[in-house]
């Protein structure tokens, strides 16, 4: 039986998830305790990584090697933790594959493989028909279908947080047999390497903005019509997003009939309008990001009317920490300058854009 400590042990990469940057492993500690937030005050079990306590919230990607089958590995802090305090050695694909094994002191090696991962498939669907309709009715209640997963293929870019990014190598199998109490889940399998992974960590690509990201899981557009990421989300939840077209038919993002008019005032005048950057800033001691609305060459145009959301705004103060930080981003990216377009002042700004561009 495999330990806690070869767990630990078995871990041969640590990666800082947000920079891919690799950290060196010196220190390796495992400690446990009696956790006084538990009724049961069973012991928890802490992991150390260079004398740096790793939580489920930790920004790392762990990549370890198997103590069953010797594959190569990646996961996250939440099931790294996972693994060893519930001293799981077994990788993805050997908990889910029925196998005969042997152990030895030191390695635990795999003796035969009963069942292929194709085999094992056509049985997972065979069950699956067995059970009551309600059941199957509610896995696909949160679990994509083929037609789920073939309608939102166009936004995949690639899945493990870029690991895998051959997508026309993969099939997905909606059904697969695992040996948990979900009795089934979702794979995709390799048809070149002829193995299986979770379609974990996606990064999509955005309907509107066109702009590419990660998220968790591809269950949260189950039902969704449109991919949108998270700031495209967030905007809509108040305007509605519309797209058009610029002079070189790319896509723009536009919420008002100002924004629209001044797309059309852009075509008119022979200007290449694109969509504007986001703009990180600080309000409130939270992380934001504000997007401007477009940029032409090397200026950034913010189109507002006078709603109640923008004198909120500006009562609060939101808004002038988000000017400073366009204005910061400005010099940082030698940029020219930044217009502020309302429906007072539109004739006199177009015309200073107009001759400022005419200039160049």
């Amino acid at each position: 039986m495999a330990t806690r400590d070869q767990i630990v042990n078995s871990i041969i990469e640590l990666k800082n998830k947000s920079t891919d940057t690799v950290i060196p492993i010196i220190k390796r500690e495992l400690v446990f305790e009696s956790s006084k937030y538990s009724s049961t005050k069973e012991t928890i079990w802490h992991v150390f990584i260079n004398g740096i306590k790793v939580k489920k919230t930790s920004d790392y990607i762990f990549t370890y090697e198997c103590l069953y089958c010797h594959n190569v590995s990646s996961c996250a802090s939440t099931q790294i933790l996972r693994k060893i305090r519930q001293c799981k050695p077994k990788c993805f694909i050997c908990t889910n594959i029925q196998l005969n094994s042997i152990e030895h002191p030191k390695k635990i090696h795999i003796e035969k493989e009963i069942k292929s991962f194709k085999e094992v498939y056509e049985e997972s669907k065979k069950e699956f028909d067995t059970y009551p309709e309600q059941y199957r009715n509610s896995y696909f209640l949160a679990h994509l279908t083929v037609e789920d997963y073939n309608r939102i293929k166009k936004n995949i870019l690639s899945f493990g947080n870029g690991k895998y990014n051959t997508l026309d190598e993969y099939e997905y199998w909606s059904i697969y047999k695992v040996n948990n109490q979900m009795r089934f889940s979702y794979v995709l399998y390799n048809k070149t390497n002829d193995t299986i992974f979770k379609a974990h960590q996606p990064i999509l690509r955005c309907d509107n903005c066109e702009k590419t990201w990660r998220c968790k899981s591809l269950e949260l557009f189950k039902n969704c019509y449109k991919i949108l990421c998270p700031d495209c989300k967030l905007c809509n939840r108040t305007f509605k997003i519309r797209t058009t077209k610029n002079c070189n038919n790319d896509v723009i993002m536009y919420q008002s009939k100002l924004e629209l008019k001044f797309i059309d005032w852009c075509a008119s005048n022979n200007m290449l309008v694109k969509n504007g950057p986001n703009v990180d800033y600080e309000f409130n001691n939270k992380q934001r990001k504000y997007r401007v609305d477009f940029q032409i060459g090397d200026n950034l145009i913010e189109i507002k009317d006078f709603h109640i959301w923008h004198r909120n705004q500006v009562e609060s103060g939101m808004w002038k920490e988000k000017v400073d930080a366009v204005n910061n981003y400005i010099v940082i990216n030698n940029l020219k300058k930044y217009y502020f377009i309302t429906p007072n002042n539109w004739n006199q700004m177009t015309t200073e854009l107009k001759t400022t561009l005419n200039k160049i």
